[in-house]
């Protein structure tokens, strides 16, 4: 009978990939990339799904920046990232 899990749970955890977020320069959490078909881009198309549009993402080395553009969504933003990235 075939493997059904060729890849053993030590393949994702030698091969993940960390990213430290934030916002308007506030350290948020960190954005865990399990596979590969995670990317750190999925962190904004999460947001663009719960209603908010306007901010600037940046990736630099293993840091992942959002700036908004309207400073008064920073706040809900982060409760929702908070709540994305597992973070209380």
């Amino acid at each position: 009978m075939p493997d059904l899990h060729p890849y053993s749970t030590d393949d994702f955890i030698e091969n993940e990939q960390s990213y430290n977020v934030y916002v308007n320069d506030n350290y948020i959490g960190n954005k865990i990339l399990f596979s590969q078909q995670d990317k750190i881009e999925d962190v904004g198309d999460y947001l663009n799904n719960k209603g908010f549009y306007n901010f600037q993402a940046e990736v630099e080395g293993d840091h992942y920046r959002l700036q908004m553009t309207e400073l008064d969504q920073g706040e809900l933003v982060i409760d929702e990232l908070h709540s994305y990235l597992g973070h209380p």
